[in-house]
């Protein structure tokens, strides 16, 4: 009795691993630093993964191409992401407007918000069961800094992330504070919904945002939420694992441009 039952629970964990590894993750933005970071640890989760660029040749020769592959997209052109997302069980979208085109194709507006939009349209048209958008703290705030010589960013952020939260396609928004760029896994993860963090939040690594990144793919503890992250030197480094359903789920939000939203 005994060893039919450790074959059966042998056989169910083939299963269940089976099933895990035909999940197909396309990162948008996979030659970013924090995108890099995130394409890494799907791949090292055991995801099949699909990574995004605006020019292949240049991420093969810079990136390589070794457990996963690249794909050309412009979250600004819907064929490209129609083509991108063929297939895709999940999107993490780990893209951000230029601060250096104002008003331009690569700014913000067109980015952080435009791109959130036709992002979640066609993931909603092709069944994609989870998008993953990666924000910043200070999104919704009118009097950050950033707002000034970055052409309105937090405020693109926060109505990318409300068309999100105004909508019904699954999604989590991950909102980082000040990034590095140091190994990940040193340090514990502070977590908590909107406006929990204010002020608290010590850097993290970009490679601490994948492991978030990753780790809320399929996880109906971080579903509908809106979630700030940033370090924590006083938790141990995996303890954040297992925090996401002690969160809130996101409510109504004000409109943007009004003191007291994001962090």
């Amino acid at each position: 009795m005994l060893k039919y039952f450790s074959i059966s629970i042998i056989a169910a964990l083939a299963m269940s691993m089976s099933a895990f590894a035909n999940d197909l993750v396309v990162v948008v933005g996979g030659t970013g630093q924090t995108g890099w970071e995130t394409v890494k640890e799907a791949v090292a989760q055991g995801y099949k993964v699909r990574a995004t660029t605006t020019n292949v040749d240049r991420a093969k020769e810079s990136k390589g191409e070794d457990g996963f592959t690249w794909v050309k997209m412009d979250a600004r052109i819907l064929d490209d992401i129609r083509a991108a997302f063929i297939g895709a069980d999940y999107v993490i979208s780990t893209l951000g407007g230029s601060c250096y085109d104002p008003g331009g194709p690569r700014s913000p507006r067109y980015v952080d918000f435009q791109g959130v939009v036709n992002m979640a349209g066609i993931s909603k048209d092709y069944g994609v069961k989870q998008l993953v958008l990666t924000s910043a703290l200070g999104a919704g705030l009118p009097d950050q800094p950033l707002n000034q010589f970055c052409d309105n960013v937090q405020m693109w952020k926060w109505l990318g992330e409300d068309y999100l939260r105004d909508g019904d396609l699954p999604y989590t928004i991950i909102r980082p504070g000040g990034l590095g760029t140091d190994e990940g896994g040193k340090q514990g993860i502070a977590m908590a919904g909107i406006g929990g963090l204010k002020g608290k939040a010590g850097e993290i690594q970009r490679a601490d945002v994948a492991k978030v990144l990753v780790e809320v793919l399929g996880n109906q503890g971080a579903l509908g939420k809106t979630i700030a992250i940033g370090g924590d030197s006083n938790s141990r480094p995996d303890e954040w694992r297992d925090t996401f359903s002690d969160l809130p789920v996101d409510g109504a939000q004000a409109p943007p441009f009004q003191r007291g939203q994001g962090e």
